[in-house]
């Protein structure tokens, strides 16, 4: 038997181009055997308002500035520029979060404050208490209007020049004799247990002792940001109590 060369030839092509062969593709047809890469709708560079944005930019900067400003003042003869300069950096920084509600869209690095309370996803009242100030909810105040305004109010009032009034030796001994006088009578600290003022009298002596072997003044930012915290926090318990 002869062995027709062509014919075998033929039968072999057939069978690898034809009908699922070797040499055809794998995938479905008319499928593309590459498909372009999906691309997002918008870059976020292009997102927002354009006039929001430039906006935002300029808000940013200002709080940039005002916060450096914050920093340069940070000494008890500049305290009532420090006062209002943390003022308006903490106004700047509702600007930048009604500059979002508008329409602006800042990149990742120019988001350099926490969004207004009602967009975090963890606030002080609720079941988790986490936020923004590190998990201690009782502490973190909103900025806003209302009962968190007056608050906020209240707390300035308590701390107005902090570390830059001044009291003379003879003031200090005829406060501290009236006061006595008001603790003995009861008209204050009538409401405080033993406890209590075991911790008060304490305090009292450790912040003599700094005076008297230091500068008191030179821990003025950190015990006003303890103090303001502590503020803030009975403030929103007392509030929670009237409502309950």
């Amino acid at each position: 038997m002869t062995i027709d060369y062509k014919q075998l030839e033929a039968l072999v092509r057939e069978a690898m181009f034809t009908g699922g062969g070797i040499n055809e593709p794998s995938a479905p047809e008319g499928v593309p055997h590459r498909m372009p890469a999906a691309e997002p709708p918008d870059k976020e560079q292009d997102m927002g308002d354009e006039e929001a944005n430039e906006k935002y930019d300029i808000a940013l900067a200002a709080r940039e500035a005002t916060e450096k400003l914050v920093e340069a003042l940070d000494l008890p003869i500049y305290d009532g520029a420090y006062e209002h300069a943390f003022k308006a950096s903490a106004c700047l920084r509702k600007a930048l979060n009604e500059l979002i509600d508008v329409g602006a869209h800042p990149m990742p690095i120019q988001r350099v404050v926490p969004p207004a309370p009602g967009e975090q996803m963890y606030s002080a009242g609720g079941s988790n208490a986490g936020d923004f100030s590190g998990g201690m909810g009782g502490f973190a105040m909103g900025m806003g209007d209302g009962a968190g305004g007056m608050m906020e109010a209240q707390e300035e009032d308590d701390l107005k020049g902090f570390g830059s009034k001044t009291t003379t030796q003879s003031q200090q001994v005829k406060g501290t004799l009236n006061r006595s006088k008001a603790i003995a009578g009861g008209d204050i600290l009538g409401g405080v247990d033993n406890k209590e003022r075991g911790m008060l009298t304490q305090i009292e002596k450790v912040l003599t002792k700094i005076a008297d072997q230091d500068d008191l003044t030179r821990y003025r930012s950190a015990l006003q940001t303890v103090l303001k915290q502590l503020l803030a926090a009975s403030g929103k318990q007392a509030q929670q109590g009237k409502t309950q």
